[in-house]
Formats: structure tokens, sequence, C-alpha cells
């Protein structure tokens, strides 16, 4: 990790890092709304080389970002740290942005909130810059935000601002709940690197953990409030929500993607799970 950061941080000093695919949302307007006293700025999900972010033309914003696949890197506090998939990266305005894309490929999601009550709002939370553990990233919710970035009514932008409260309250939730025993986050993080494997089951992780089927069911259920088999299943979902509304991909290749052998299955799952088929998702998404 150290050498491949090495070589990023030194392409970086000639090249800033390039968006490759994906979408973007960003307040029309410098200043914050009037009557918006925590304000979503910007919200993206983005394909990026590796190389150095620019900083933000306007410097007191508060980001939080996750590596969907690829990794990271930022600087925070007189630190380096670095982040994969399973956490969260938050910047406050107090340390200067840096942060780098270390993979040559790297799937990120992240937005921004400004206003006169966001850093008051971010110390009552109790964050503070740095790399945490966190869990899947909110994608559905990211796309949620760059939709109502559109409307540019007073309306429109305080829905998004209190979308974007509410991701900060349950990442707060997240990094300040109890400490999770080992074999849940080896649970999750295995789970959201394999979802894909339509072999992936509760008696194959807990084979992988080496733990007793049972054992390791209760436990994730205890600690979580969600069984292992009902985690895979999110983790499917919100990624093949996710790919049918932002790529052109086949309804057949994102089954094949979110660990479905067989497409017809998978719409009948899709449609148990939302209401409505792939396509249609697909439809009204593209209106």
């Amino acid at each position: 990790m150290a050498k491949n950061f090495r070589q990023s941080q030194q392409n970086a000093t000639e090249n800033a890092v390039r968006r490759l695919a994906g979408r973007a949302a960003v307040r029309p307007v410098d200043a914050v709304p009037h009557g918006v006293p925590v304000a979503l700025r910007s919200a993206q999900h983005v394909i990026v080389s590796n190389g150095r972010f620019e900083p933000f033309a306007t410097p007191r914003v508060i980001l939080v970002e996750w590596v969907i696949s690829g990794e990271a890197a930022m600087m925070a506090q007189g630190r380096l740290h670095t982040f994969k998939p399973g956490h969260a990266a938050i910047y406050l305005p107090t340390d200067p942005l840096r942060f780098w894309a270390v993979a040559p490929r790297n799937e990120m999601c992240w937005f921004t909130v400004d206003g006169p009550l966001a850093e008051p709002l971010a110390m009552q939370l109790e964050l503070h810059s740095g790399v945490y553990p966190s869990g899947p990233p909110p994608i559905q919710q990211i796309h949620e935000m760059m939709d109502l970035l559109t409307d540019h009514t007073i309306q429109g932008w305080r829905r998004a601002s209190l979308l974007a409260i509410r991701v900060l309250y349950e990442l707060a939730d997240s990094i300040h709940a109890p400490q999770t025993p080992s074999a849940v986050r080896q649970v999750q993080h295995l789970v959201q690197q394999e979802f894909a494997d339509p072999d992936l089951s509760v008696t194959t992780l807990a084979a992988r953990l080496q733990y007793h089927r049972g054992a390791i069911s209760r436990l994730f259920h205890r600690q979580t409030g969600v069984t292992i088999v009902d985690y895979i299943a999110q983790t499917r979902l919100q990624q093949s929500k996710a790919l049918l509304q932002h790529t052109p991909e086949k309804v057949a290749q994102v089954a094949r993607k979110c660990g479905f052998r067989d497409t017809a299955y998978f719409c009948r799952w899709f449609r148990a799970h939302t209401g409505f088929s792939p396509s249609h998702l697909r439809d009204a998404s593209a209106k």
C-alpha cells in the first residue's frame, strides 16, 4: 500500500484525478440559500483515475466520502489515512483538503454540505476528520441527493439538505456505536466484496471464518439487527438498483454482477423486494 500510495502521490504532482465516468450534481449558486442553515452543496457517484483531488472552490465545506471499489487516502490531523470499501472518510474545514485516489480505477461516492450551522452540527455529532468503519456506502441516498439538487427551489434545497443531515446522523450512529465484534465486521466486508458470487451464503461465510453456522448467524443478528441472509439481499438490491438506474448494462448483466445465475429468477426476486420489475425501474429512471 505504501508503495502504491507513493507512486500515486508522485503521479499527482503532475496530474489531478480524472473522472472516467459517473454523475455529479452541484448547487448552482455560490451563496448558501437563505433559510437553509445546513445546506447540501454537492453529491457525486463517479469512477476516477488515480491522482490527487483538486481543492474545492468553496473551502468551508464538510465532505463525506466512500470508496465503492478501489482505494483512496486522505491527510487529516497530520496523519495519512488510507481507506477501502467499508469505510467512510470525513473532511472538515479545519483540515486542508488532501485526498488521493490510489488504484488505477476507483469507484467513489461523496457529498458535501455547508451553511452557518454545518460545522456546529458536525461538532455536536462528534464527527472529526479521519477514516472510520461505516458499512455499505449510501449509494441510493447519494443519487437521491443528486436528483433533489436539480430542483432549484428553496423547497428542493431543503429536502436535499434534510437527506444529507439524515445521512450524517446515521454515520455518527455507526461511528459511535459499541465496538462491533471482529467476526461481524469480517462478514460485512466479505459480503461487500463478494456479493457478485452466486455461491455466497451463510454456510460459506461461516466456513471462511471458521465459525459454526448458527453461532455466526446469532452473533451477526444480535449486533446488527438483521440476519446475514437479509444483509446479503440488501447489498445485492442496493447494487442492482444503482446499476439499473445509472448504467446501460442489460438486465442479464446486472443479474450476474449481483450474484444471480438466472435472469428470470433475478427479475422475480427484484419484484418481490421492490414491487416492480427491473425494466420498470430503468424506464422510470430514464424519464
